[in-house]
């Protein structure tokens, strides 16, 4: 493994996502920035569902069916790459949970409810314990009609209501992206395969923002940490099937 195949993972992942941030020179507001009803925003909450609570445990198993037909026949390989994975992926969540309660950064949809008087402003909000903070928002989000907040927002926004800095899901998407990418390349796989799981990881990220959970510093600081995680758990797993 060769510091290009590094540099190549951090450049797929981490530039793309590097953008959002450049928005803010010319005052640029990613939420709300779509009709929040329509068909693209529905595109972004698939999106965030495939790093979900279910739909993480899918996107792992197609991506290591994908990854693993070289070590099939290897069992304690097999339990190597397993580990490495789950290794990452809990030290990703572990580092986001710590962040979240040091930074304590309120949520983009917090702000925008409470300038539209329909929450309380941020501070009260999220000095709350969690199971108000989510009655809260239901009570708020009731009133407001469908074409402005849809139904499957309001019930995802209710389930979101920890802080915002770093992004859980896109510390998620960009561990395992980091992870499989160099893999994949290790592997000398197909270059299309390894752009269509960084563009994944790149998409869940600006799902985050179009949908008015995380802030552009929020993705990047955890597509930076996530890459990092991912790749690490890569590398330990390339030197053991290296040996």
């Amino acid at each position: 493994m060769t510091p290009r195949l590094l540099f190549t993972v951090l450049a797929i992942l981490v530039l793309p996502v590097a953008i959002a941030s450049m928005g803010y020179q010319w005052h640029w507001q990613w939420f709300p920035l779509l009709d929040l009803d329509d068909t693209p925003a529905l595109l972004a909450y698939g999106l965030t569902l495939s790093v979900g609570k279910y739909g993480i445990a899918i996107t792992l198993v197609a991506l290591s069916l994908l990854a693993l037909r070289r070590w099939r026949h290897r069992p304690g390989l097999l339990l190597m790459f397993f580990f490495c994975l789950m290794a990452a992926l809990g030290s990703a969540f572990v580092t986001k949970t710590l962040a979240k309660q040091y930074f304590k950064e309120p949520r983009p949809y917090v702000l925008w409810l409470a300038e539209k008087g329909r929450l309380a402003d941020s501070d009260r909000f999220y000095a709350q314990l969690p199971s108000i903070r989510e009655k809260w928002l239901a009570d708020g989000l009731r009133e407001m009609p469908e074409r402005q907040v849809p139904g499957w927002l309001k019930l995802h926004w209710q389930d979101e209501v920890s802080y915002s800095f770093p992004s859980g899901h896109s510390i998620a998407a960009m561990t395992i992206a980091g992870f499989y990418c160099l893999l994949l390349l290790y592997r000398r796989r197909s270059p299309w395969l390894i752009g269509a799981l960084a563009t994944w990881a790149v998409a869940v990220c600006y799902s985050r923002l179009l949908l008015g959970l995380h802030w552009p510093v929020d993705i990047l600081a955890s597509s930076v940490l996530g890459v990092m995680f991912g790749m690490l758990g890569a590398w330990a797993f390339i030197r053991w099937d290296q040996r």
